[in-house]
């Protein structure tokens, strides 16, 4: 597969040899697609928010649930978490439509029971990539909010926010089962 450009260039600085990345406006959801798109091996994520039904309000285009889908549909091994649903129903609409969608297009998703808030949001890409930050995938997150997310490359940092995901994996249920 041919490598894509980066429709964005937010600034990269290195500390101590590890290239980091703040995404905070108009760059984080190009940049995360970009990414998405381009990885080659894995990607896990674990969000408090993920609306199934978003476009890019710029480009009317930019679809981050079709795209984290289409990564599973290249054969990518992909896992989600998110958060249960609240008493009032007020994130079923988003988080479950779309992680039935994940689900369909090959992913293995589960939610957090509901005693718990699942508030982070992370997402590591081909074990070396981390995202960690306030971005939802929603309109929100991208229009609206002030959200920053930093994104660090580091095998290690990798590591440890996959050992995370999967303590949290552990206790999460499938998504058809009742909390």
């Amino acid at each position: 597969m041919a490598r894509l450009t980066c429709p964005v260039t937010p600034p990269t600085w290195e500390e101590n040899g590890i290239p980091f990345t703040i995404l905070t406006g108009d760059d984080w959801a190009p940049y995360l697609e970009w990414t998405v798109n381009t990885a080659r091996e894995s990607l896990y994520l674990s969000i408090y928010m993920i609306s199934h039904h978003w476009r890019d309000p710029a480009t009317k285009t930019l679809d981050l649930t079709r795209t984290l889908a289409d990564a599973a549909r290249r054969g990518l091994q992909c896992r989600g978490i998110v958060d249960q649903p609240n008493v009032q129903g007020r994130k079923e609409g988003y988080n479950v439509k779309a992680a039935l969608q994940l689900e369909e297009a090959g992913w293995l998703m589960r939610k957090v029971p509901d005693r718990r808030t699942l508030h982070e949001k992370v997402l590591i890409v081909d074990r070396r990539v981390c995202f960690v930050g306030s971005h939802n995938i929603s309109k929100a997150s991208a229009t609206s909010n002030y959200d920053t997310t930093l994104v660090i490359e580091s095998p290690l940092l990798a590591e440890q926010l996959r050992r995370q995901f999967w303590q949290r994996w552990r206790i999460a249920v499938p998504l058809a089962q009742k909390a």
